[in-house]
């Protein structure tokens, strides 16, 4: 039988990853250019200039850390080669900026989507932002694919959209407006406002380290795809921001602020570009395609959200239960999680500009971590113009997360919650991995417990006055948390190592393979052995662990050593082709496309009939992700023959055996293929008012007939 390997493919293209880059970085400048204009007016232009060389920079860094780490360059990934604490602090960071920025875009698609007014004395935007969280959160409990071509159609008319404008505007930009950030050149407090506003908007990074999540699944060579996804993504980021920032700066001050002086397009500034440039026709087109974008936008924060949830439970930086997938792939805890906490943070600050106010901590702080991090590693080998590259734009980026930390109250407060709370989630974590007796594990646990309700009250009131008492409280706790952390991680005791599951020669040479494709314990794999024994045959048993979400499909996040569940099912497997002295192998694969994987494994294994148990999925699990049977069906190669067994593990009595078979009937029915689809069904009762009820569904008519 020949190998095969069991692992992730990398499938993830540039036109894959380019667009939900996009979905980041081109989403910011949906909110960036009107609080830039908020926050500093007409120097504004001189300010996204800043911040667009230091996104190129930022950009050239990342280029640098997607080649070096081509099983996952983002922030926990890369910096738990250098300390697993700086790795959890940073995954922490990270995932505070998801948070905003889910919170951010869906509060921002509906202003951009005209949605105005109150209900019940709450404003309708806010109700439909919370709403469509939780939309966005159940479609994602299934996993579903097609939302990288969804992505991929919204930012191709996105980019045609903002081209239009930026064309239409080009005639009126000798009308702009500058004004130099520093009004008392030789002032060092002018110069210390000036660098404190330039800060308010540097919002547009955090797709950076999205991609480089990804790089575990690019098609490789990782540096040329991470090139040809990054770069095109930065020149159009970089490029029309600068035009619609002037394009904003030209026009009249009536335009962008009313006679209250209240400013107009702070959070719809892009509305009020193509209406003021283009006309109200393609406004109207283009605030649906920017809300679709924003929208798209929350989608890409939740699943990045889940993605760092699940790594760390998996490497038991966290609990468990947070990476417990769902029978989607999906791990529904975690999505959980990441549908109420941006849901709470929506309630607590529901303007733009407070939203605007705690968004780049999380950011900043995950970047300037992984260019210290990569930029000081003795892993591998850095030029020297790397070495210097990483380094000074981490430096930069140190010193703005200081300016924002000190400068701003809610988002220092945000931030050093997250951290705490994740920080004595790690603790109880570790508590129960570590060699201590009962009575001091569960002690160190309720001191989790009240460190939780200590941090909980520390967050309310520290906005109210404590100041730099509380922010100090909070730094001290997690110097605490972390000491505490690793004094128990001192003590966990070495994963003892599993048994193997090796493949069997048998007692004879197989003149073909069978596949069976198994996902939970069942009379089929013994059925399918003893048929294997009658005709001679061999058996490929496959096991496909399904992993909806992209960013948490590295191999070493996901093994059959980690997999219990898998190894239960191979274990049985083993024992019966050990006394019928079948040869057997196992194949353990992890993908988000079962269908895709059984097929693949198929045609690599030269497989003469692949055996299946039929799926139990709900209709509307069906409908967004397609059915695993049929698509199999329909795609295998013709010399393949494909069975589908069924066997109900319930007590069968006679009316409902009758009911079953009608339904089994008609369920086949609406997969049938069409008339190359052969049925038969037989029924063999056993006395006890059970029965095995064997489905022989035959792909191929030539099939059955030879």
């Amino acid at each position: 039988m020949s190998e095969i390997g069991s692992h992730r493919p990398r499938e993830l293209h540039w036109y894959h990853a380019g667009p939900m880059l996009f979905g980041d970085l081109g989403t910011s400048r949906l909110y960036v250019l009107g609080l830039a204009f908020f926050f500093s007016r007409h120097a504004s232009v001189i300010h996204i200039f800043c911040v667009n060389i230091i996104l190129m920079l930022v950009g050239a860094c990342y280029l640098i850390i997607c080649k070096k780490y081509p099983d996952g360059g983002g922030v926990y990934s890369s910096a738990k080669h250098t300390s697993k604490v700086l790795a959890v602090i940073g995954g922490l960071m990270l995932s505070a900026d998801y948070t905003v920025t889910a919170s951010m875009s869906c509060l921002d698609a509906f202003r951009y989507l005209g949605i105005g007014g109150e209900l019940w004395g709450v404003r309708l935007n806010l109700i439909c932002t919370l709403v469509a969280i939780g939309l966005i959160g159940g479609i994602n409990w299934f996993g579903p694919s097609g939302m990288g071509r969804i992505a991929l159609v919204i930012a191709l008319v996105t980019v045609v959209l903002t081209a239009i404008t930026a064309i239409f505007s080009l005639p009126y930009l000798h009308h702009i407006k500058i004004d130099f950030p520093v009004r008392e050149r030789y002032s060092l407090e002018a110069w210390g406002e000036a660098w404190i506003a330039f800060t308010e908007v540097v919002l547009a990074l955090s797709g950076i380290e999205a991609i480089a999540n990804m790089t575990g699944l690019m098609v490789s060579p990782v540096r040329k795809t991470s090139r040809m996804a990054i770069l095109p993504v930065l020149v159009e980021v970089v490029v029309f921001n600068f035009i619609l920032t002037a394009a904003m700066n030209a026009l009249p001050d009536a335009k962008l602020v009313d006679i209250q002086g209240h400013y107009l397009g702070t959070d719809d500034m892009m509305n009020v570009l193509t209406l003021n440039y283009v006309g109200p026709t393609f406004s109207l087109i283009g605030s649906f395609v920017f809300g679709a974008l924003l929208l798209s936008a929350v989608n890409t924060a939740m699943i990045d959200l889940v993605a760092i949830q699940y790594m760390m439970g998996r490497d038991g930086e966290v609990p468990s239960i947070l990476c417990q997938l769902n029978k989607h792939g999906v791990p529904g805890y975690a999505l959980a999680v990441a549908v109420l906490i941006p849901s709470v943070l929506l309630i607590i600050f529901s303007d733009l500009t407070q939203l605007a106010g705690l968004y780049a901590v999380g950011v900043v702080a995950a970047i300037t971590i992984n260019l210290f991090c990569t930029g000081f590693t003795k892993q591998f080998t850095l030029l020297l113009w790397e070495k210097l590259l990483l380094r000074s734009v981490g430096f930069v980026m140190a010193c703005i997360l200081l300016t924002l930390l000190w400068n701003k109250t809610s988002a220092r407060v945000f931030s050093l919650a997250v951290l705490n709370f994740g920080l004595a989630a790690r603790l109880f974590t570790l508590l129960g991995r570590a060699d201590l007796g009962s009575t001091m594990r569960l002690g160190g646990r309720f001191f989790c417990g009240l460190g939780f309700a200590g941090i909980v009250v520390l967050t309310i009131y520290a906005p109210v006055g404590v100041g730099a008492t509380g922010f100090l409280a909070s730094v001290g706790i997690a110097f605490f948390l972390i000491v505490l952390g690793q004094m128990v991680s001192a003590i966990i005791p070495e994963k003892a190592e599993q048994v193997p599951l090796v493949d069997l020669e048998g007692d004879y040479t197989p003149m073909a393979t069978y596949l069976l494709s198994v996902s939970k314990s069942s009379p089929l794999i013994q059925s399918v052995l003893e048929e294997a024994r009658a005709r001679n045959f061999g058996i490929a048993i496959t096991y496909v662990r399904e992993l909806a979400f992209p960013l948490m499909a590295l191999a070493e996040h996901h093994t059959l050593e980690d997999d219990e569940e898998a190894r239960e099912i191979f274990a049985q497997a083993q024992e019966s082709a050990h006394r019928l002295g079948v040869p057997i192998k196992f194949i353990y694969l992890v993908g988000d496309s079962i269908s895709r994987q059984i097929i693949q494994a198929a045609n690599d294994l030269k497989v003469k009939c692949v055996f299946l148990q039929i799926t139990n999925r709900s209709v509307l699990a069906q409908i967004i992700k397609g059915d695993v049977v049929a698509t199999i069906v329909e795609q295998m190669p013709r010399d393949i023959e494909v069975v589908i067994r069924a066997w109900p593990s319930q007590q069968i009595r006679r009316k409902r055996s009758c009911r079953f078979l009608a339904l089994l009937l008609c369920f086949l029915d609406l997969l049938s293929v069409g008339s190359e689809v052969g049925i038969i069904i037989t029924t063999k009762p056993n006395g006890k008012q059970k029965g095995h009820i064997v489905l022989y569904w035959i792909s191929r008519m030539s099939a059955m007939a030879q």
